[in-house]
């Protein structure tokens, strides 16, 4: 064989070797060991959404996913790591405020929910469930809900549509369906027992609130009405309203004629004019004209200056969320994780205001409560004198 003869050999040669290596890498790769797939498959990180009805930077938005985040991480699920969470807000608070509006946002969550395509959605309060959650129901998108104050078991609970309401759960041992959660629930007497710690003297209480979806809501079933009943002190008056001129005189009246004045929930209401009162403007006028003593159930209240408050511990409302999605990411169907109804609540005393009535707060109170505010961010120009 020549010398050229030879040359042309080895090249035709190395070309056979060189497609003989590119053909076989596919089929060495199709013939990866399914445990291998499945160990790959298991390392690309979980997604989960979150649809808060509220807008970001509510105070119970903020607590809420605080406490997600927490109890994700307590189920092994850390963001960024091995879980992506999508946040939606459904602004229900600021710009969607009825129920058509909160309908017509519901369709473009609806359909960023499917884009994130999400292995778990978690729903907190309930505007979110209702007009968006109960359009979810039986699908194969497993469903934790948190913050829920109406009854889920229900007939008209959920809007599937404008004319048709279904309930969202069978039972709350039970629930079915791809859903479970856990219910926010208000304890009136414990309010009104912390009260009477701190003013032994107390036996009246006038009791107000706005005349909203959500406070109707609350003071529907056992812990609303019913408990309001059982309460301490003698409730001489019960009055909803939306009007704060109304309120206003009314708070007045009663300066004289009651131990204490509650007001529930100041979310809704309007002026002369029609124009929605913000909160905290509402809270702001009764610290600077009520003298009488009142309790919060809400957070938010007794930090802009009411005397106490029991309150749920929304963080602990969204911790319970995260453990329950956790679960459900781990291999737990939603539908056989009975529905939480957790008593955590948090005392809470505010100094400011105590000092603005000339209380003292007993030494025991004052060790028994899990956070103390030492001033009024609804009327923060009054200064402590001691």
């Amino acid at each position: 064989m020549s010398r050229s003869q030879m040359i042309l050999s080895l090249v035709i040669v190395a070309t056979l070797v060189v497609g003989v290596g590119r053909s076989t890498t596919p089929t060495a790769t199709a013939a990866m060991p399914s445990s291998t797939a499945k160990s790959a498959q298991a390392a690309l990180p979980k997604k989960a959404v979150v649809l808060f009805s509220y807008q970001d930077d509510w105070w119970c938005v903020i607590d809420e996913n605080k406490g997600i985040v927490e109890g994700l991480t307590k189920a092994g699920y850390v963001e960024g790591r091995n879980i992506e969470i999508t946040r939606l807000y459904m602004n229900t608070k600021s710009v969607n405020k009825t129920s058509t509006l909160m309908e017509a946002a519901a369709v473009g969550l609806l359909a960023q929910i499917k884009e994130a395509n999400p292995e778990v959605l978690l729903i907190m309060d309930d505007d979110a469930l209702r007009h968006v959650g109960a359009k979810l129901l039986g699908t194969d998108l497993p469903i934790v809900f948190a913050g829920v104050n109406f009854f889920v078991t229900e007939p008209d609970y959920g809007w599937v549509s404008e004319s048709q309401r279904a309930p969202l759960a069978d039972s709350l041992e039970h629930p079915g369906h791809n859903i479970t959660g856990v219910l926010e629930r208000v304890s009136f007497k414990a309010g009104f027992k912390l009260l009477q710690q701190i003013l032994p003297e107390a036996k009246t209480a006038l009791f107000l609130s706005d005349n909203s979806v959500v406070g109707n809501a609350l003071m529907k079933g056992g812990g609303g009405e019913a408990e309001l009943e059982k309460a301490p002190l003698r409730i001489v008056d019960k009055v909803y309203t939306d009007s704060f001129e109304e309120l206003k005189a009314i708070i007045l009246d009663y300066q004289d004629k009651v131990d204490s004045i509650v007001l529930f929930i100041p979310w809704t209401l309007v002026d002369k004019k029609g124009n929605h009162v913000p909160q905290y403007q509402v809270v702001r006028w009764m610290l600077q004209n009520n003298k009488r003593p009142g309790i919060a159930y809400l957070d938010i209240l007794a930090k802009e200056g009411y005397l106490c408050g029991v309150a749920v511990d929304m963080v602990q409302q969204g911790f319970h969320a995260g453990v329950m999605a956790g679960r459900i990411l781990n291999g737990e169907k939603a539908g056989e994780i009975p529905i939480s109804d957790p008593v955590a609540n948090r005392i809470m005393i505010n100094l400011a205001r105590a000092d603005q009535l000339g209380i003292e707060i007993p030494f025991e109170v004052m060790k028994s409560a899990d956070v103390v505010f030492k001033k009024m961010t609804a009327y923060p120009e009054h200064r402590m004198s001691k």
